[in-house]
């Protein structure tokens, strides 16, 4: 019987003993474990309001815990529950009230994360139209944005029984700066500052922050459907913890991430610039980060706003009762991995 005859050249029997040794190495190797892909849908287009999210993206935080994330961009014209609703996206960003609405109404979704703590939502009026005070709205030209962004001035209005003329506001402020309205939506971490780029001093406008008139209606929370939260709870709590991961991180390096945001603003030729967004992701700060009396609450939603938000939609005719806050509110929080 012949038998294979062994090399004779020394370099063969390297490659031969090196081969013998990589596939040892291969067959005792952990294996290497798959990430699991999720969507995430945002309320508007890329800026510095989702710039925790961006960070947690480029910098491999969502990987660190095990996640694949892909982000899908809002809009005026775009719902991120109605996208949640109909399974775009396994997880959203939306405001408190609209989604306390959602689910009085019988979506069944649930809350994970509030990002935001304090409501930014703004009412604005150039001082020279004469308005300085609320009861000066009446009859005025206001602009609402469209369906559930204007909950919290239509609150407004009902609670002052103030009579507007509304008209339909896109993505700009431009309204306002043509005299077309009297008031104006805005956020001040965006709209506010516009303003202000478009050459319109702080002081020659009157703004009516809805939060200090006591409807303090946060956006940005953290959203998904109660199956997926049933199905995956891990993943859900993974997602809260990265994205929470990649705020802490924009704050503490915020030129890394406007490095970030520019990048995608740049990418999709949004009408913006670095020194706008450097504005929001400082205003965003003041309204994502918890006093210092308070150490671990960020993105936690506090008993008190809930109650609040739900006593505000409640009177004045959005939902007929406030749904469970322990329904609707899940424990998502969890230590770093």
């Amino acid at each position: 019987m012949n038998r294979a005859a062994a090399p004779k050249c020394p370099g063969a029997r390297r490659w031969v003993a090196a081969g013998l040794l990589l596939i040892g190495l291969l067959a005792t190797a952990a294996p290497v474990q798959a990430l699991d892909r999720v969507s995430l849908g945002l309320v508007w287009t890329h800026q510095s309001q989702f710039a925790g999210i961006y960070v947690a993206q480029d910098q491999g935080l969502y990987r660190q815990y095990g996640l694949e994330v892909r982000v899908r961009t809002g809009g005026p014209h775009k719902d991120s529950l109605r996208e949640l609703a109909q399974g775009h996206c396994q997880f959203v960003m939306s405001s408190l009230a609209a989604a306390m609405v959602r689910r009085a109404k019988g979506l069944e979704l649930v809350h994970l994360a509030q990002v935001v703590q304090r409501s930014a939502n703004l009412l604005v009026a150039r001082a020279s139209t004469g308005i300085t005070s609320l009861a000066d709205l009446e009859g005025r030209r206001v602009s609402l944005w469209g369906g559930i962004s204007s909950l919290a001035a239509q609150a407004l209005f009902r609670h002052q029984g103030i009579k507007v003329r509304t008209i339909p506001q896109g993505t700009t402020i431009t309204l306002l700066l043509t005299g077309a309205v009297d008031v104006a939506s805005a956020m001040r971490y965006n709209e506010y500052h516009q303003l202000y780029q478009a050459g319109v001093d702080y002081d020659e406008l009157v703004v009516f922050d809805m939060a200090k008139l006591g409807i303090n209606l946060p956006e940005d929370g953290i959203y998904t459907m109660e199956g997926t939260w049933r199905r995956s709870p891990d993943i859900c709590r993974r997602l809260v913890a990265a994205t929470l991961a990649g705020w802490r991180r924009a704050f503490a390096d915020p030129q890394a991430a406007l490095d970030s945001v520019m990048r995608r603003v740049h990418r999709d030729r949004l009408a913006t610039n670095r020194s706008h967004q450097r504005w929001m992701l400082e205003e965003m700060r003041r309204i994502i980060m918890v006093p210092r009396d308070q150490p671990g609450r960020m993105g936690r939603l506090d008993p008190r706003t809930f109650a609040l938000v739900g006593r505000v939609l409640q009177a004045h005719g959005f939902i007929k009762s406030t749904p469970a806050m322990q329904d609707m509110v899940v424990n998502a929080h969890r230590k770093r991995p």
